[in-house]
């Protein structure tokens, strides 16, 4: 098969990081065609070697071939171009999302919603540092589903962590969010939250459980609000190799009080664990959260139904049955629904607070990427 260089961070997320003026699409291709050389460039640190230059985008956060499956043999490089369409929708939310920044609040409808949600959660997954450990039967952290592991690669023919990791990178791409939801409540309905939890943490996962990670993605999805943070004034996030999907915080002892997604220099897309709404901090002990971020204060959003805030629709959908809820989000009532998100504006110690996260995770093989020198000094 030919050598492909397939990102872990898509190229329009890194091109809002670009050294030198935007280009369009056709100024790009002119350019490439007439040089032969990738005209997009971006400041890029090397921690192990300790090297700052500056980076043509196409060679920076992928990895040759790491999305090929070699299993299809018509298209090896099918997973890849379903990457790139579901990319091509999240690019324009995130385009709209710039626009609608001196607004100071961004509406979404329900599958715009959906799509995001699942870019981001497929962008965790996707980090090629995963690849071979997500479904190694003998990592240590994998004990409770080692089990399952080896059940489901017997079923399936799968000779490889690697090639399971691809099977359900395949299904998180070819399954609609909503019917992932759906897969995942039949888990719920069957076993009830409670022992689910029980098998990720404690126990292990039974060998037979068809679409355990559905539920992954159910729990990702159903147990954190998102929200949209924005860095202060004169000020940038930055961006390393692991910033997808990077979790901070402690709450109760549990690890993913935020996850974090930066998207620009100006964005930070940040689910919130749901012990973090408001009406939520009356129940918490003191002390029960431990953060770096706990000075921010971002809002859930405000659904609007389309059918008014009771409308009949909403009557009879059961909010703690997770299948009534799925069957409600999947339908033609549920997809006219919109969310009104307030933008949390970052001030300048909190945006150096975040930055300072996001360097405290960087590893000793990983790397960073900035827009401008003088914001990276301050940070």
């Amino acid at each position: 098969p030919t050598i492909q260089y397939q990102h872990f961070i898509p190229r329009f997320i890194l091109r809002r990081f670009q050294v030198g003026p935007v280009k369009s699409k056709t100024e790009r291709q002119r350019e490439f065609r007439r040089t032969g050389v990738d005209p997009d460039y971006v400041h890029y640190y090397d921690v192990a070697t300790g090297s700052l230059d500056i980076r043509p985008i196409g060679k920076v956060y992928g990895v040759p071939n790491v999305y090929q499956d070699v299993r299809n043999t018509h298209n090896i490089n099918k997973l890849e171009e379903k990457l790139a369409d579901l990319e091509r929708h999240a690019a324009s939310i995130i385009m709209d999302l710039h626009k609608a920044l001196p607004q100071g609040t961004f509406t979404l409808k329900q599958r715009s919603l959906e799509l995001l949600r699942k870019f981001l959660f497929i962008m965790h997954y996707r980090n090629v540092s995963y690849s071979g450990t997500y479904f190694q039967a003998d990592h240590p952290e994998n004990a409770g589903g080692r089990q399952w592991i080896e059940a489901f690669m017997k079923a399936k023919g799968i000779q490889s962590a690697v090639e399971i990791w691809l099977h359900f990178l395949r299904y998180y791409l070819d399954t609609s969010h909503s019917d992932i939801m759906r897969d995942a409540a039949e888990l719920v309905e069957k076993y009830g939250e409670e022992d689910l939890q029980k098998m990720m943490t404690e126990s292990h996962i039974q060998p037979g459980l068809k679409n355990f990670p559905a539920y992954t993605y159910h729990t990702h999805a159903n147990n954190y609000f998102f929200s949209i943070w924005e860095a202060a004034e004169g000020e940038e996030f930055i961006i390393t190799h692991n910033a997808f999907g990077l979790w901070e915080g402690l709450g109760g002892g549990c690890p993913g009080l935020h996850r974090i997604f930066v998207v620009s220099p100006r964005i930070a897309l940040v689910l919130c664990n749901v012990l973090l709404r408001p009406e939520m901090k009356g129940y918490i002990k003191p002390g029960a959260f431990v953060s770096s971020l706990l000075n921010v204060n971002p809002t859930p959003p405000t659904p609007i139904y389309a059918s008014g805030a009771h409308g009949a629709h909403i009557d009879h959908v059961n909010f703690r049955s997770a299948m009534s809820l799925a069957r409600y989000r999947s339908s033609k009532k549920g997809e006219n629904d919109s969310f009104v998100f307030k933008i949390t504006k970052l001030s300048r110690l909190q945006t150096l607070e975040f930055n300072s996260v996001v360097l405290v995770n960087v590893t000793k093989k990983g790397s960073l990427t900035f827009l401008s020198r003088q914001s990276m000094l301050r940070t």
